[in-house]
């Protein structure tokens, strides 16, 4: 195949599909994902309508298995981007486009305090024939052209950025994100780039724009006409933009907290089972030379015994699937004696695992016991359940003592006893919460593929070597994959909630950067505006403090509005996100009482700095300003 071709993402190697009799012949297992191209001139939806029609034929067929059944059909860009990944996308992108806003509503302020010493520019040109319309083009020119400028040295940072988010990648990982290695700056992203600049521009400058062309003609040509002709309305829509400028920043700031906060839990969960000392692989054997039960069993227990005594190792387990691994399994059971309803199956992750895998990741016991040694073949058939599975399957009772068996009730799997309740652990970073899991011993449910977990006294790496001679000594011809430890396996299973985290720290700390500078801005220009003002009143004898409190009085409002029309709106995007991410709870007091309080701080000292130096000005250099 060509190097380009990339589908399934990451394949290098295809081999022919043999299935087993017992394969074929069930209709129980999902274990095939199919693909095709549809006809020329059919649409998906034809398609879907006869895939609809032959899933209704087989539940008539085939009842007990095919009931509700129905085949799902995606277009290949849905089937390589998931549900999920589209949903970060869009944040990150809404983040994106609250920043722009905000630097938008900064700009226009400040071209409205530009705007306030050309009024008696604009009203020469009106008073010389111009028309509204032109006085609106050219300014709004002005203001595309100053954005335009500041797209091209954006473009040059956004350069610097994609080299930075490639730079810290992990090749095993990057291979896996369909389109990460084709990320450039092409043609497409430079004709978005200008398009949002000029959108930009003119959001940025109409307001100011539309204000400056209709001066009163009479007040602005005459002397001392620039102090006087600023409007009560000027003032309202510069409190309008700030206000709304507070309001987007809550909702970004609110959802940057909650991220780096849910990252923070996530990592504090995985943090239990001390991934610094923990070192994990995947081995994979082959069932052309494993036949039997007893020669898988047989091979994982030499392994052990292998790594188990050599210096620096404290234990070593076998499983399934490590947490962060990017391994699962899950398997339907049936539960003795209880009537569901038809085509109700229940289901649940699959563990088959050594006994001393739940110390090795500190897995909490809750009730009865642990799996043990003693648990081998030849003993009566246990599992374990977690906290999860157990309270959705019998509520309100213990399952200790109950029966499960693999399968359909019909099937020929023996049945198993329940012998403890375990707590529940994160599996996979992006799972929104933890999964319903059962425990079997792997003496009882030997498995061809399963991961090897080591917990070693000091840095797991270095024992790699002496690991690996153990499982050669063992069979030199089984391979040995994925060997990392387990922070690395945190890393990159999480690296994609990691770059939303920074990334979403980021857009937070512009939009606390770019609110305090809109607010200082329009102060300090509000403040100059009534220099004036606040002459006569300290001429009059008002006291310093008391005109400071009606300074603050003036901006606090702006900023308390603000904060009143943003915070609904944050909590909504809240629950969006803690739909999305597990560990990100959308009523976090720290961040829902933190975020409002930094804001007002921000806001309170951009308000203090423009009005304690108008507090050092003489009265009777105030008095005399125009």
């Amino acid at each position: 195949m060509p190097e380009t071709f990339d589908f399934p993402l990451a394949t290098e190697l295809w081999t022919p599909m043999a299935l087993t009799p017992d394969q074929r012949a069930s209709r129980r297992g999902g274990i095939v994902v199919s693909a095709g191209r549809l006809k020329p001139g059919r649409t998906i939806e034809q398609a879907s309508a006869e895939l609809d029609s032959i899933g209704a034929q087989l539940e008539r067929s085939f009842p007990d298995t095919n009931k509700g059944r129905r085949f799902m059909l995606w277009p290949a860009h849905r089937f390589l981007v998931d549900y999920d990944t589209h949903q970060y996308l869009v944040m990150l992108l809404g983040s994106v486009c609250f920043v722009l806003l905000i630097a938008c509503v900064n700009v226009a302020n400040l071209q409205f305090a530009r705007a306030t010493g050309r009024l008696r520019e604009v009203a020469v040109r009106t008073a010389m024939g111009a028309s509204r319309w032109r006085v609106v083009t050219q300014l709004l020119t002005e203001s595309v052209l100053l954005s335009v400028g500041g797209a091209a040295l954006g473009l040059l940072l956004a350069k610097w950025g994609i080299s930075m988010i490639r730079g810290g990648m992990p090749p095993e990982v990057m291979r896996y994100i369909i389109g990460f290695k084709d990320m450039d700056l092409d043609s497409r992203a430079l004709a978005f780039t200008v398009l949002a600049a000029v959108v930009s521009g003119i959001l940025a400058g109409l307001a100011p724009a539309w204000q400056c062309s209709r001066p009163n003609l009479t007040d602005s040509l005459k002397e001392g006409g620039r102090g006087s002709s600023v409007g009560r309305g000027r003032h309202r829509l510069r409190n309008i933009l700030v206000g709304a400028e507070i309001a987007l920043a809550v909702i970004l700031l609110v959802g940057a907290g909650l991220m780096v906060r849910g990252f923070h839990t996530l990592l504090n969960n995985g943090e239990r089972m001390e991934p610094d000392t923990l070192l994990t692989m995947r081995l994979a054997i082959t069932s052309n030379k494993y036949r039997e039960p007893h020669q898988i069993e047989a091979f994982y227990h030499q392994v052990l015994d292998r790594i188990t005594p050599l210096p620096g190792v404290k234990s070593a387990v076998a499983v399934t699937a490590l947490p962060y691994s990017g391994h699962s399994n899950g398997r339907y059971f049936t539960i003795e004696g209880r009537q569901l309803d038809r085509g109700v199956q229940p289901d649940a992750m699959y563990q088959a695992t050594s006994s001393k895998y739940f110390d090795l990741v500190h897995i909490p016991l809750r009730d009865g016991r642990l799996l043990s040694e003693s648990d081998g073949a030849e003993a009566p058939k246990v599992a374990l359940v977690s906290e999860k599975m157990a309270r959705h399957w019998w509520k309100g009772e213990s399952p200790i003592g109950k029966r499960i068996k693999l399968g359909a009730a019909d099937s020929k799997n023996p049945w198993m006893t329940i012998v403890g309740v375990v707590g529940d652990i994160t599996h996979d970073p992006y799972d929104h919460e933890p999964r319903a899991t059962m425990y079997l011993p792997y003496q009882q449910a030997p498995a061809l593929w399963m991961d090897v977990g080591v917990r070693t006294a000091g840095d797991p790496l270095r024992l790699a070597p002496a690991i690996i001679g153990a499982i050669r000594s063992v069979d030199p011809e089984q391979p040995i994959t994925d060997m990392r430890t387990m922070a690395k396996a945190m890393h990159n299973q999480a690296i994609g909630l990691n770059y939303m985290a920074v990334l979403m720290g980021i857009f937070g700390v512009i939009a606390l950067v770019l609110s305090g500078i809109g607010v200082y801005g329009v102060m300090a220009h509000l403040v100059s505006e009534q220099t004036h003002e606040i002459g006569i009143r300290m001429a009059l004898g008002a006291p310093r403090e008391s005109v400071l409190r009606m300074l603050f009085r003036r901006g606090m409002i702006t900023t308390a509005i603000g904060l009143l029309v943003g915070l609904p709106l944050a909590y909504g995007f809240a629950r969006l996100m803690a739909s999305l991410i597990y560990g990100v709870t959308a009523s976090d007091p720290v961040t829902f009482a933190g975020i409002p309080l930094t804001l007002m701080v921000a806001a309170a000292l951009a308000i203090y700095i423009p009005a304690r130096r108008a507090m050092k000005i003489d009265p009777v250099v105030a008095l005399r300003c125009e």
